[in-house]
């Protein structure tokens, strides 16, 4: 039976286990990958940190692929027990690995896993690089087969990589100001790799916390580890029967937050992030452009304009972003989906640095979320964005071809005002914008569209479901 072609989308390379994603198949993407470095490296003495997240089988496939790296005399950190991938990415830093790889899904069915490749500065590898690592694996993989070997155990190494972490994120946020503005929080982690790490430095820090889902579940208490409204549910009934200020979540990966206000009301990253940058900017005293995502809120460009600082759009998926951020000297880089990253010592997306900012942010202020939200949105009128998929049938993806090369538009009561290719088609009218893009990861279509009005979003997302029918 044949296997299915490797390939590296905007989450890595994902497979259903025991179908696309084997112990072979690991043990095949491994060796290319250590094939790969060794080409790069030369004579030079090579590093690799292997990461895992709670997934069923991770920490396994984990054991697995740092045998493989240790049979080519490589050598491979890994942390004592599953791990935030911004943890990794430091270790990576600090460490001068040449890269890392993270055996992760992100946010697929308990049924999935992966593989996610890490580069020297704990970013996800560009597709250039992946590319490479696919084609190095058609290269081998008619004649790779595995012979089960004793390793080098004195080439494995285990690392303890919470404790520069947690002090990482010491520097970063002051959570002193939170500590005496004496709130209340609650910590969601999901059943995921932020466990012993935001409730930990909260609760060592003096901050009265409460937290849930601390505990790995393979399965994730029957939920995709995600921070969406849905999952967040029953964070959201106990910040309001607790009296808490506020909720924090992580997924799985501790890459994306989730933030529940004191009225148990979920705060999507469209609303929080613009008022966090501007607190960044004039309290924190940031400098530096900004780098969003094409699906991102035009709030942020909103409250670039005022402040006067230049914005740097780039395709959906933090590879991209976290090359921008370095290019281009940005002090963060902001995704549609409650993900973000300081261009700091780890370029790298944060669930738990971006959940304490928000924090540290409504401490400062002393302010609960909602009179924070509400005080911003007089200065800054909201803006409403909405998104869905639609399943890439044959039909609606030569009609997705149609509208990428079709020349001109007519939008009846719409101004457009440009079209942008950035990732799929991205038209902009006055004071909103519609994005039709094919997803890196899975097989659908997504729509999205921002105005200023609920009913004007749901008009455009109407127009893109009609472009694709």
């Amino acid at each position: 039976m044949a296997m299915a072609e490797i390939k590296f989308g905007t989450n890595g390379w994902q497979g259903q286990m025991g179908k696309d994603f084997t112990f072979h198949q690991i043990r095949l993407t491994t060796q290319a990958f250590a094939n790969l470095l060794k080409k790069s490296a030369g004579n030079k003495e090579i590093s690799v940190m292997i990461n895992y997240d709670t997934r069923y089988l991770s920490e396994t496939f984990a054991q697995k692929a740092a045998q493989i790296l240790a049979l080519n005399k490589i050598n491979v950190f890994s942390p004592l027990r599953d791990a935030p991938m911004p943890a990794m990415a430091l270790a990576i830093i600090q460490k001068q690995m040449q890269g890392g790889i993270c055996f992760t899904a992100s946010l697929d069915e308990p049924i999935y896993n992966g593989i996610k490749i890490l580069n020297a500065n704990g970013a996800p590898a560009l597709p250039s690089k992946t590319l490479l690592l696919e084609n190095e694996i058609k290269k081998i993989e008619p004649g790779f087969y595995f012979k089960h070997q004793y390793p080098d155990s004195g080439l494995i190494h285990f690392l303890d990589i919470r404790t520069p972490y947690l002090d990482y994120i010491s520097t970063m946020v002051h959570l002193d100001i939170i500590k005496r503005a004496r709130l209340k929080i609650i910590v969601d982690n999901l059943y995921g790799t932020s466990r012993d790490y935001l409730d930990r430095l909260l609760s060592d820090t003096g901050i009265e916390i409460t937290a849930i889902h601390n505990y790995s579940d393979s399965y994730f208490g029957a939920f995709i580890p995600s921070c969406n409204k849905n999952n967040l549910r029953e964070l959201s009934r106990l910040v309001v029967s607790r009296g808490a200020h506020i909720g924090l979540a992580t997924d799985i990966n501790s890459i994306r937050f989730g933030v529940v206000d004191s009225r148990g009301r979920f705060i999507d990253a469209s609303l929080i992030m613009a008022p966090l940058i501007e607190y960044l900017i004039t309290v924190r005293k940031m400098t530096g452009s900004i780098v969003k995502s094409v699906s991102s809120t035009d709030q942020i460009s909103r409250v670039a304009d005022y402040y006067q600082r230049k914005v740097h759009e780039t395709p959906v998926g933090f590879k991209f972003m976290a090359d921008m951020l370095a290019s281009r000297g940005a002090f963060i880089g902001v995704e549609g989906t409650n993900g973000a990253a300081l261009n700091r010592i780890v370029p790298s997306k944060d669930g738990i640095l971006f959940g304490l900012l928000i924090t540290e942010m409504m401490a400062y202020y002393q302010q609960s979320l909602p009179v924070l939200l509400s005080k911003f949105n007089k200065r800054f009128p909201p803006l409403f964005v909405h998104e869905t998929q639609v399943v890439k049938t044959p039909v609606r993806r030569k009609k997705y071809q149609e509208v990428l090369q079709k020349k001109s538009f007519v939008f009846p009561g719409l101004e457009l005002l440009k079209i942008k290719y950035i990732d799929g088609i991205k038209f902009i009218y006055k004071n909103s914008w519609l994005l039709i893009r094919e997803s890196g990861t899975i097989g659908v279509i997504r729509i999205s569209a921002e105005s200023p009005s609920s009913r004007q979003t749901q008009q455009l997302m109407q127009i893109g479901r009609k472009l694709l029918e």
